[in-house]
């Protein structure tokens, strides 16, 4: 339940602290005073766009509040929950409008978004135009599974079609698959024997320019390793070395220790320059190959690149693409077998998906029949004792199935005697759609949770004692739930427990709307106005006086 509203430098509003109570309350007042502000205010509070226009002129920021009391199992306190934010019975939203653009929205002191607001909001008010529901053909299936009040099947049929659709996309990419593999069966075949032929290896471009960088470092070092072994081998060192070792070696061992050093050295020295000859000579005869190396390494780098762009992958990743192509030939046969499986999956899902709707169907069916027996019985106290009012469920093309169901929902009213049927927002004038629209609403209040209604000149186009009906509906209403009414009507108004009378008030340089809460004697002076207009006639204070003592 609404409990406050706090509105300050918003459009043409100062400073409003409006407390408001159980049951009914009428806001009333002269057309352009500022009723529909009120609204506005009310639906930014609610999650609703704001815009920097609706900041009161000469203020850099607009501040709206309102306090709602909640019930021990109200829905927003499991919404409240899953998004972190304390809950109590009392839940507190504000919001901010700046000129610099930084507004903020504010639940119980924490930040939120507009669309967690909208949500929240969802679950609080609802705001009714005259007849803006009814209007929206899509609204009946709501209506109707409010009535229906059967969560269960909803969720049943809403979990069995994403199940349904979940498994309608597997089929659908396990086909698609299949027709890829079979249209390119003979092309991934040559694509494969191409690959095949080349044989590329993991890592192998990486390791070939490895190769390639270190041939052409070798190249470069050719000029001191070829001084290096030319020396070596003009000078005979190793004849030398040799012919001096042997010649000490007659001498026995251990006669002469000089002899003794002398021979291992030269020994040494022998041996190690063998080995660095060798090793001069791989070089340069590496250096000698060097030209054929890099052609062969520089052609097959060609043919791996030349390959990898032919085939849209880098060459790097052409072991793996060689890869998938067997497994995709060797997929061929199983991908017909999955898309099959998959098929009878598909078809299974779909007839549980069409047993829950069916179920969901024959439930809706039978509490059509209720709600537009209970409907009709509303309808001769609201006035239209001659109307007829159905509700027609078609079952839809298959193409339309959704988590709702398989049912087309419309609303069909016959508005006077011998009339067709015909669909409500086509056949029924603007008064008898706000009357139809109370009596569902009426009807549904005990199944909402939703704890606060706000009517937004419902009135509009009725007078007299349609009027008085409409009034006395709207009161009945608000046992159940509290109602907000913007009305027009002296009839309705009278019926309020509560009346608020909305005003501007020339304030020299500036217009101000202003909000107060009319104590009795002034309810008559308003209700008197809404009568006879500017000028307040005697009879019209009888006759609001009369109302009141009817109605109020």
């Amino acid at each position: 339940m609404l409990n406050t509203l706090i509105i300050q430098n918003f459009v043409i509003i100062d400073s409003l602290n409006l407390s408001f109570a159980k049951g009914m309350t009428a806001l009333t007042g002269e057309t352009g005073a500022g009723k529909s502000i009120l609204l506005d205010a009310l639906g930014i509070i609610l999650g609703h766009r704001s815009d920097v226009a609706l900041i009161r002129k000469g203020c850099d920021q607009a501040f709206l509040s309102a306090e709602f009391s909640l019930s021990a199992n109200h829905p927003a306190l499991t919404l409240l929950q899953e998004q972190g934010i304390p809950g109590s019975e009392t839940l507190m939203i504000r919001r901010s409008l700046a000129n610099n653009g930084k507004n903020r929205a504010l639940v119980n002191d924490q930040p939120v978004t507009v669309t967690f607001l909208r949500s929240l909001g969802d679950l609080l008010v609802e705001v009714h135009g005259q007849f803006d529901r009814l209007m929206d053909v899509s609204s009946h299936r709501r209506i109707l599974d409010d009535y229906l009040d059967q969560p269960n099947l909803k969720n049943a049929v809403r979990m069995a079609y994403g199940v349904w659709q979940e498994a309608v996309a597997a089929q659908s990419q396990a086909e698609e698959r299949l027709d890829h593999l079979k249209r390119h069966e003979d092309f991934l075949r040559y694509q494969l024997k191409e690959i095949e032929a080349l044989s590329p290896d993991e890592g192998e471009e990486e390791q070939l320019l490895e190769k390639r960088q270190s041939l052409l470092g070798i190249s470069k070092l050719f000029e001191s390793v070829g001084l290096a072994h030319g020396c070596l081998q003009q000078a005979e060192v190793l004849s030398a070395l040799q012919t001096a070792y042997r010649s000490l070696q007659k001498h026995p061992a251990g006669g002469n220790d000089h002899i003794d050093q002398a021979t291992v050295a030269l020994e040494k020295a022998w041996s190690e320059t063998t080995e660095a000859m060798a090793q001069l000579e791989e070089i340069l005869g590496q250096v000698d190959d060097q030209p054929q190396q890099l052609q062969r390494i520089d052609d097959r780098l060609h043919a791996l690149r030349a390959i990898a762009r032919k085939h849209n992958v880098t060459t790097t990743d052409l072991p793996q693409f060689y890869t998938q192509l067997k497994q995709d030939l060797d997929d061929l046969d199983q991908a017909e077998t999955r898309a099959v499986e998959l098929a009878r999956q598909t078809n299974r899902c779909k007839q549980e998906f069409l047993a829950q709707a069916q179920t969901l169907s024959k439930a809706r069916t039978e509490k059509a029949l209720e709600l537009s027996a209970a409907v009709m019985s509303e309808l001769p106290e609201l006035k239209l004792p001659n109307a007829k009012f159905s509700i027609s469920l078609t079952p839809l093309e298959e193409a339309s199935w959704s988590e709702q169901g398989i049912d087309k929902i419309n609303f069909l009213v016959a508005m006077n005697k011998g009339q067709d049927w015909h669909p409500l927002e086509k056949a029924a004038s603007g008064g008898e759609l706000a009357r139809l629209m109370l009596a569902l609403k009426a009807i549904l209040a005990t199944r909402s949770t939703v704890s606060t209604i706000v009517f937004d000149e419902i009135d509009i186009g009725v007078g007299g004692a349609v009027a008085a009906a409409l009034g006395q509906r709207l009161s009945r209403l608000a046992q159940h739930m509290q109602v907000l009414t913007i009305t027009h009507s002296p009839q309705v108004a009278a019926t309020a427990d509560a009346h608020f009378q909305v005003s501007k008030e020339d304030r020299g340089s500036q217009v101000l709307t202003n909000v107060i809460q009319l104590p009795l004697a002034r309810r008559h002076e308003e209700i008197a106005r809404m009568l006879s207009g500017e000028v307040i006639t005697d009879e019209a204070r009888a006759a609001a006086r009369s109302l009141l003592a009817r109605f109020g």
